[in-house]
C-alpha cells in the first residue's frame, strides 16, 4: 500500500547534464526519503527548539578564561550555537514528520561543552504547553577549536610560448572542530527522550600565490560559522527526523536502439515516455539487451515508488546476464526495503 509521503520520494528527480560520453551508462540522482537514526512517538508532532548554550553568571568567567587560553574569540562558542540551531531550525523546516517553533524562552546552562544538568522537567512541560508542542529540542553544549594549515604545491603551466614551466600555489586549509551537545526532552512528562554528543570537523580551502593571500582567501569568520552551523544542525536533524537525500542511480543508454531513444526521454524527466519503450525492449531476443532494459525498468520502478517490483525486475535482470551493477542495486534496493518499513513506523506521527 502507497503511503501518503510516497511520491515525493521520487518525484524530485535530476538528470545531470553530464553524461559519460563513451561509456554505456548514464547517471541521474533521485531525491528519497531517509529514516531518522532514532524512532520518535508518533504522538509528538510539533518541536520547540531552544538554545540552552547560555552560561548563568557564575560560569560566564569560566568561558571568558577558556577564550584567553584557546585563542578563540569570546563569543565565538557562542555564536556557533546560534549557527547550531539555526542550521536544525531550517534543516526541519523541511522535514516531513515535523512542525517546529521557535519560543521566546531563556534557559541557561554552563556556555561549556559538557552537558548541565538536565531542565526541571516541570519547565520542560511548561515550555512545551505554552509553545503546544509535544517535545523540547535543545543544544546544552559546544566546543569548537580551529586549526590552520598552509602547504606549497609546485604545479606545471605553458607559457606564451608554449613552453612548460613550473609555478607554486599555496592552499591554506582551515579546519574547525567541533564537540554539539543536544538533548531531546518529552513535552508530556519533561523526560529525556534523547542526549547526543555529536563530533564534526568541517574544512574550509582556499589558494594563493603567496602563503599570506592563500590564507586571507579562506571565508571569513560569520561565513565559517554559518557553513559550522548548517553542518551540526543538519547531522541531529537527521537524528530525529526523517531526511530528504540525494542519491545517485546509473541506468543503461547503449546497447539496442530502443537503450538510446529512451535515454534522451530520460535527460528531459519524460519518464513515462522512457518507460514505454523500454517495456517494447523487452521483445528483443539478445540476453544482454533484456537484462539492461529490466535494469532500467527496476529504476523507473522505484522511481514510481514500486520498490518490491524494482527489487524484483533487478533480479530478474541480473538472472539474464550477471552485471556489477545490477548486483549492486539490487543491494541497495533490499536496504530501501528496510528503510521503508523504519520509515513507515516513523512516519505515524506525520501531518495529515
Amino acid at each position: 500500500m502507497k503511503k501518503r509521503y510516497s511520491f515525493h520520494h521520487y518525484l524530485a528527480m535530476l538528470v545531470l547534464a553530464t553524461s559519460f560520453w563513451g561509456c554505456k551508462t548514464a547517471y541521474v540522482q533521485l531525491n528519497v526519503l531517509q529514516p531518522a537514526d532514532i524512532t520518535v512517538s508518533g504522538d509528538i508532532k510539533q518541536l520547540a527548539l531552544l538554545n540552552r548554550f547560555y552560561p548563568e553568571k557564575k560560569d560566564k568567567a569560566l568561558g571568558v578564561v577558556e577564550g584567553i587560553l584557546t585563542g578563540e574569540g569570546f563569543g565565538q562558542d557562542r555564536r556557533a550555537a546560534d549557527a547550531a540551531l539555526s542550521g536544525l531550525t531550517n534543516a526541519l523546516a523541511g522535514s516531513p514528520r515535523f512542525t517546529i517553533v521557535r519560543p521566546n524562552k531563556e534557559v541557561l546552562g554552563k556556555g561549556q561543552g559538557v552537558f548541565p544538568p538536565m531542565i526541571d522537567p516541570a519547565l520542560v512541560k511548561e515550555i512545551c504547553t505554552s509553545s503546544h508542542s509535544q517535545a523540547l529540542v535543545t543544544i546544552e553544549a559546544l566546543d569548537s577549536d580551529s586549526r590552520l594549515a598552509c602547504v606549497p604545491e609546485v604545479r606545471t603551466r605553458k607559457n606564451k610560448e608554449n613552453v612548460e614551466e613550473k609555478y607554486t600555489v599555496f592552499k591554506a586549509t582551515k579546519s574547525i572542530d567541533m564537540t554539539v551537545g543536544w538533548r531531546m526532552y518529552d513535552g508530556a512528562n519533561g523526560g529525556l527522550i534523547d542526549e547526543f554528543r555529536m563530533f564534526e570537523t568541517v574544512n574550509f580551502n582556499a589558494e594563493g600565490n603567496t602563503e599570506p593571500l592563500a590564507i586571507a582567501n579562506l571565508p571569513g569568520k560569520e561565513q565559517v560559522l554559518q557553513e559550522v552551523g548548517r553542518v551540526t544542525g543538519q547531522r541531529y536533524s537527521m537524528r530525529i527526523s526523517p531526511s530528504w537525500v540525494w542519491v545517485g542511480r546509473s541506468y543503461y543508454k547503449k546497447g539496442s536502439g530502443a537503450l538510446k531513444t529512451a535515454k534522451k526521454y530520460v535527460k528531459t524527466n519524460q519518464w513515462d515516455r522512457a518507460e514505454a519503450i523500454w517495456d517494447k525492449g523487452l521483445e528483443n531476443p539478445d540476453p544482454k539487451v533484456k537484462a539492461r532494459v529490466l535494469h532500467n525498468l527496476a529504476l523507473a520502478a522505484e522511481l514510481n515508488g514500486n520498490l518490491e517490483s524494482a527489487l524484483e525486475l533487478a533480479r530478474e535482470s541480473i538472472s539474464k546476464q550477471s552485471k556489477y551493477l545490477t548486483s549492486d542495486y539490487i543491494r541497495i534496493l533490499e536496504q530501501r526495503l528496510a528503510d521503508q518499513r523504519k520509515l513507515d513506523a516513523q512516519m505515524e506521527g506525520a501531518p495529515k
